[in-house]
Order: structure tokens, then sequence, then C-alpha cells
């Protein structure tokens, strides 16, 4: 496991603006050696900018980014090829064979694993001899991350990388992942809209919206936060007005209400449910319910 703490992505009062319309707004994060983060948000939250500009595609209306310790803008080729870049619109020559695709990226990497190459090919059931125009959009993504991942890379950024795979594939590519950390030196950054694969693999949550950061944490911190109450009145009908400590959201009837509320203490919980004259359970959130509480605040 990795012990350095000099970050390897670090972005500072990031903005980006198209026009009169702000995509990224004062976004301030620093991603450790070795973290897998997963970065998640509704469509046009900021995700796949703030993806782009950590590899340079993108100049800042204002701001740095720093990735590997140099201005994103200025990555140099020996520092391009510590980098791993998958999105769901990979960028493939259409004229390229399928295997000319993977020589050409194999030319540039010699850290390049010829096994690694040779077990996703095989998992994939791609054609070396196909031509890349003549892929299916679910093929373009598998040829992708071949390209992607096969230089084993230290920082791995993947936009919706497995939004055009089947379940069995998909599945296959998460346990790519899982091998790929299982030394904690590869930094990762996952965005999909499939909690429930961010869920197997990360240890730290990205949560945007409205290109603003909404939440970075550790996963099993953001678990540990989040909690549901339940409330059924005793004798019949509920009391007006129901507040607890760090509630952030209430759903209820004459009889019953449940309660969403953050960092609760259980005594305290069941002293004010008792005030209340209430029988009370509590359990803590599952993933989804939390990424939709974080965005929503339902």
């Amino acid at each position: 496991m990795t012990t350095r703490t000099e970050p390897i992505i670090s972005v500072r009062n990031l903005d980006k603006d198209y026009g009169a319309t702000r995509a990224l707004g004062g976004v301030t994060l620093n991603i450790l050696p070795g973290q897998v983060v997963g970065l998640l948000g509704p469509n046009g939250s900021g995700k796949t900018t703030l993806l782009k500009h950590i590899v340079g595609l993108l100049r800042p209306t204002r701001g740095h980014v720093l990735t590997c310790g140099s201005e994103a803008l200025e990555l140099g080729g020996e520092q391009m090829a510590g980098i791993g870049y998958v999105s769901q619109d990979s960028e493939l020559v259409d004229w390229l064979t399928v295997g000319e695709t993977v020589d050409l990226a194999r030319s540039h990497h010699p850290t390049w694993d010829p096994e690694l190459e040779t077990k996703l090919m095989e998992t994939f059931a791609l054609e070396r001899g196909k031509k890349v125009g003549g892929l299916s959009l679910g093929q373009k993504q598998r040829l992708g991350i071949v390209v992607g991942v096969c230089h084993r890379p230290q920082l791995l950024l993947l936009d919706e990388p497995a939004a055009s795979l089947d379940p069995v594939v998909r599945q296959e590519f998460l346990d790519l992942l899982i091998d790929l950390i299982q030394d904690g030196e590869r930094t990762i950054l996952i965005s999909s809209h499939i909690l429930t694969d961010v869920e197997k693999v990360v240890d730290q949550v990205l949560i945007m919206d409205e290109g603003t950061v909404h939440c970075f944490q550790p996963l099993d911190t953001l678990r540990e936060e989040y909690h549901r109450i339940t409330l059924t009145a005793l004798d019949g009908a509920l009391p007006a007005e129901i507040r607890f400590t760090g509630q952030k959201h209430l759903a209820r009837d004459e009889s019953g209400a449940v309660v969403t509320v953050h960092n609760p203490d259980a005594r305290l919980v069941r002293e004010e449910a008792e005030a209340l004259g209430c029988r009370v359970g509590m359990r803590h959130l599952d993933f989804e319910e939390i990424y939709r509480l974080v965005v929503t605040g339902k």
C-alpha cells in the first residue's frame, strides 16, 4: 500500500464556463495516490468536464488542475504514458482494424502487459481483423477498455466505461478493476450511473451536481453518517411538530413517520422519540438512498 501523501490530482478553485453557462464552479479537491474514487452525479453535473480537465483536454476558465505534479495542460509524454482514459464514447480511428488499434496503443506504452491484452481480447470477444468502424457501440467500448488499461496505468480515469456493456461483460470488467487495485498503488477515478458497480470497487465517493462538489469522503464514513428513523405513534396520532437533531427529510401521516437523519446519536433519538410518544426503529441508509439524499435532499 502506498504511503505517499502528495496528491496525484489537485484541483483548485476550478471554474469552466461555456458562454453564460457554468459547467464547473469553484471545484476544489485532492485525490491521493492509491485512492479509488467514484465520481457520481446526474447528467449535466460536470463529471465529464472535470475528467477532461484532469487530463488537459479542456482549459479552465479560472483555477488550476495539477495532475501527476504538473499543470494538466502541460502534461508531457512520460506523464501521459502513466495515465489511462476510457470514456463511453471512445475516440477510435474507424479505418484501423482492431489489431492495428491495439498495436498502435502498445507501441506508445513500454509498460504494456501482453498477458492482460490477450486475456481482455478473449474475454471481450474482439476480432483483430475487424474494422473499428464496423464495431457496435458495445464492442467499441470494449476496445476502448483494452487500449486504456493494458499498460496498467498509475492513474486510470473511467467515464461511464461500462455503459454499453452487457451484464456479463460488465461483471468481468469489474473483476478486472478489482484486480488492478489489489496492490493499492493505482489511482482510479470512475464515473458511472450504475451505483451498484461503483459501490463494489471504490473507497471514496465524490458526488457532484450543477458543477459543484456536494460530497467527497470515504464510502464507509458516508454509510455510517445517514440513518432512517421509523416512528409509530403509541396513542394513535403523531404530534404536529416532529424535529430530530440532524434531520434531513421527513415523510409522515397521522400515525407514522419516516425521518432521515445525519449523524444521529442513538440515545438522543430514543429520548426524542419517547418525548413524542412514539415507538422508534432505526437503520442505515443503503448507498442508492444516500446518493439520492445528497443530490435531491429527499
